[in-house]
């Protein structure tokens, strides 16, 4: 009978020495998703399906016919930079460039895990000009997907342009 409780408190000893060993491993390597961080301490949170954060190429289209509130349809490329909340949150932000011009608008929206994807959606916002032009505000919203380790995605878009509605178009894009 000693025997056999001598064998079971090695045995209890060596299985806690183990677990502190693979605790102490883990809480260090690169990616740990459960536990703490060496440097702050602080907790690290399970990454979700709906980390987005990333660079995108994409391309919108606005609907056709011409019409009084959008009198010159257009399509074009954009790259939009997407930056998410620690712990892949529902809060995104970013900038949208032109890459013809340049150009930048900034966004800000949220991002929620629908099924298998993600859903986004969020506002970004022209100023008005100094000549007296208009501000823009468009509303945007869509369906982020995985494929082949990175996020592909479409949706829908709407101008306004002061009070007026303004083009209303489709948009395509994927993580580069």
């Amino acid at each position: 009978m000693k025997k056999l409780l001598g064998v079971f408190v090695i045995l209890s000893v060596v299985l806690a020495i183990g677990i502190v060993v693979w605790g102490a491993e883990t809480a260090t390597k690169p990616g740990t998703v459960v536990g703490t961080t060496p440097q702050t301490g602080t907790i690290v949170k399970p990454q979700g399906p709906c980390c987005i954060a990333g660079k995108y190429e994409g391309f919108h289209k606005d609907n056709l016919p011409a019409t009084k509130t959008c009198p010159t349809p257009g399509s074009g490329k954009f790259i939009m930079e997407i930056m998410q909340d620690k712990g892949c949150g529902s809060k995104i932000w970013g900038t949208v460039t032109d890459p013809k011009d340049g150009s930048k608008q900034n966004f800000e929206g949220t991002v929620i895990a629908r099924e298998k994807c993600c859903y986004i959606k969020g506002v970004m916002k022209k100023p008005a000009l100094p000549t007296g032009a208009p501000g823009e505000e468009t509303k945007f919203w869509g369906t982020l997907c995985k494929k082949d380790g990175k996020f592909v995605g479409n949706g829908e878009y709407s101008t306004s342009k002061g009070t007026l509605p303004g083009c209303k178009g489709k948009w395509e894009m994927k993580q580069l």
